[in-house]
Formats: C-alpha cells, sequence, structure tokens
C-alpha cells in the first residue's frame, strides 16, 4: 500500500539516482540505524526496566528470532551474555 503519488515517487527515485555511490551507502545505513532506535524504542516502552544485555537480546531476537535453530540462536545469544559481561568489566577498570 502507498499513498504518495506516483509522480512524487518518480521525483525521489530521480533524487536517489542522482546521489553519488558514497551518498546512498550513508543513507542506507542511516536508515538502519533508524530502523535499530525504532525497534530498541518499541522494546523499551514495553518493558522500562529493561538491562543493556536484555535489550540486546531482545533486539536479536526481533530481527533473527526465526532465522536461525534454537541452538544456534542459545549460542548466540550465551555469546552476547559473554560479551556485554566482558564490556562491563572493562568499563569499571577504565580499559
Amino acid at each position: 500500500m502507498t499513498d504518495t503519488l506516483i509522480e512524487i515517487q518518480n521525483f525521489q527515485r530521480k533524487i536517489f539516482e542522482n546521489k553519488t555511490i558514497s551518498e546512498r551507502f550513508v543513507i542506507g545505513a542511516e536508515t538502519i540505524d533508524f530502523g535499530k532506535i525504532l525497534v530498541e524504542n518499541n522494546i523499551k516502552n514495553s518493558m522500562p526496566e529493561i538491562s543493556e544485555t536484555e535489550l540486546k537480546i531482545a533486539v536479536f531476537r526481533r530481527y533473527y528470532g526465526n532465522f536461525f535453530t534454537e541452538i544456534e540462536t542459545n549460542n548466540i545469544i550465551e555469546s552476547l551474555i559473554l560479551f556485554q559481561n566482558s564490556r562491563l568489566d572493562n568499563k569499571k577498570f577504565n580499559f
């Protein structure tokens, strides 16, 4: 479903096509970052007390929940937890 007139779509497409490859890449990267922020905010709104590690796990599940097997998912989550814990330990000692 789209509510944008075809003329406007064509105009937007032309603007994008006139951008350099680097500019297109930046637009794509910014779009992905914005999408991640939306997902994180949605999760935080539904679970206000969520920790940083739990948030990363919830984002991972939201993005990739159906992509990996249960064993693979558990291994990845375990690695995320270990990584986050090591980062928190390093912050304590100013590494």
